[in-house]
């Protein structure tokens, strides 16, 4: 998911919604870039539905999505993007400069055979490496039947489709479900990366998730980096990938092709500031304060 967009709450009819869902205007999908932390290279991005309202512009995903699935048109929602996803990788690939791209679906989405069946044929069809296809499993709803939806999670990576967990850390995920269903990549949610700068806290709680996924042969991505300065301590964390504005905002296919015919071409990759001031990293990495035990007084204080 992307982060900082701002929710104007507009109310808008059902009726509206469910056009726009099953109509061919409004739909829009823009491509949020998913960089490298130690390279500064576009490895991937994240596929975001916005709807391009007549009267109120952009409405965002939050203020439309809940009411889709309410409608029970989640499924055609899915369908959609999978063919606006399709035919930006078929682009993409056309110039030369493919990446995978992922698609969000709450389990309810993803427990139904007849979407994954979509998914799978017009990869087929389309005659793209499946490993350019991620399924992104969105939290916003609980899981209502984990052996299903492990079943429909299986056929995606048997494909050869990636499976990622978005909002890792603050969603519905348990021990269990981690240890249940296929999964090649966690996002740990920006609640977490937005606080560490000022939180020891939720450093460590950050750190400690990272080095699970890690330790799991996950990868590991940082949702909303909304500062290059926070790049080295994400580093230090252990999140390899990051995601925000300050790497990438959700934009057109058009301009992401740009930055990736760029990179390419060997353009400069984006460029972090080697220096993260901030004593109680410091003292995470190995300093101390006073003959305290490293981070221990921090711990204590820190608000998440």
């Amino acid at each position: 998911m992307t982060t900082s967009e701002t929710c104007r709450n507009p109310v808008v009819s059902d009726a509206e919604i469910a056009a726009m869902v099953t109509g061919r205007d409004g739909l829009r999908v823009l491509l949020q870039p998913q960089v490298d932390l130690l390279t500064g290279r576009i490895v991937s991005a994240e596929a975001l539905a916005r709807w391009q309202h007549p009267r109120l512009g952009i409405v965002m995903p939050s203020e439309f999505v809940p009411a889709v699935n309410r409608l029970g048109l989640d499924g055609i929602l899915f369908e959609r993007v999978c063919v606006r996803v399709i035919d930006a990788l078929l682009t993409l690939r056309r110039a030369g400069v493919a990446v995978p791209l992922a698609i969000n679906a709450p389990a309810t989405t993803l427990s139904e055979a007849k979407s994954v069946d979509f998914l799978l044929e017009r990869v087929r069809a389309a005659e793209l490496p499946p490993s350019l296809v991620r399924v992104e499993l969105t939290e916003d709803q609980p899981i209502r039947d984990l052996d299903v939806l492990r079943a429909s999670l299986l056929r995606l990576e048997d494909a050869g489709c990636e499976v990622s967990l978005d909002d890792f850390g603050t969603g519905h995920a348990s021990l269990k479900l981690l240890s249940a269903i296929p999964l090649s990549e966690v996002k740990i949610d920006q609640y977490f990366v937005a606080r560490m700068r000022r939180s020891a806290v939720a450093f460590e709680v950050l750190r400690s998730a990272a080095e699970l996924a890690t330790r799991l042969g996950w990868r590991v991505v940082a949702e909303g980096v909304e500062n290059v300065a926070d790049i080295p301590a994400l580093r230090a964390a252990g999140c390899r990938y990051g995601q925000g504005f300050s790497l990438g905002r959700p934009m057109p296919l058009d301009e992401i092709m740009i930055r990736l015919r760029t990179q390419r071409d060997g353009g400069e990759p984006l460029a972090a500031p080697a220096a993260y001031a901030s004593s109680w990293l410091d003292a995470f990495d190995g300093g101390s304060q006073d003959g305290a035990e490293p981070g221990r007084s921090l711990r204590h204080t820190a608000i998440l």
